[in-house]
């Protein structure tokens, strides 16, 4: 019988960066820490799954309720949930709204140093 993969859903930031001066800076400063966070994930002996690689150049901000749908599905089918540490995070909606969503479905958090 085939092991399940552990794949990890990685939360990151997208449009809480707030530093960045346009939408191309906001794609590379968020592509750059799900990149970084992912990495841990992997480090750690998990398969990550992260929404912001995935759809980060695929759509655009007029998009982000198409995107939010997806991730939340993606989500549901992730059997961890891994916060990047990020200053950006704490002011993450999507985040947020994906910490709710994981709750309800009581989906396990990791944490990593």
């Amino acid at each position: 019988m085939k092991e399940t993969m552990k794949l990890v859903y990685v939360a990151s930031p997208y449009s809480g960066i707030s530093v960045a001066k346009d939408e191309n800076q906001r794609r590379q400063y968020a592509k750059k820490i799900a990149i970084r966070e992912c990495q841990k994930v992997i480090d750690a002996g998990y398969e990550p799954i992260s929404p912001v690689l995935a759809f980060c150049d695929v759509f655009d901000e007029g998009d982000r309720e198409r995107v939010m749908n997806a991730c939340l599905e993606l989500l549901s089918h992730c059997s961890y949930i891994y916060y990047a540490k990020s200053v950006y995070s704490k002011d993450s909606a999507g985040m947020k709204a994906e910490k709710r969503y994981a709750r309800e479905l009581g989906i396990t958090e990791l944490e990593f140093e």
